[in-house]
């Protein structure tokens, strides 16, 4: 198995913050404050909170395409 990347990580963490307070409700210094990293660090890695949602809607549109693949084979 692979090594998360950073990147892979924020966008990890941040879908589990965005699953229990909401999208809305979640600030990038909450993230920041769940890694243990400043918030300015994790604009090293991402541009936006909303390039986080777009990674987490297409990660899942990805797993929806595969499990239809293996369904229809």
């Amino acid at each position: 198995m692979k090594e998360e990347t950073r990147k892979e990580e924020i966008v990890r963490v941040a879908a589990k913050l965005f699953k229990e307070k909401g999208y809305s409700a979640v600030t990038m210094r909450d993230l920041a404050t769940a890694m243990g990293i400043k918030a300015a660090s994790l604009y090293n890695h991402i541009n936006s909170k909303q390039d986080i949602l777009n990674a987490i809607i297409i990660s899942l549109a990805e797993e929806f395409t595969e499990g239809m693949k293996l369904i229809q084979s």
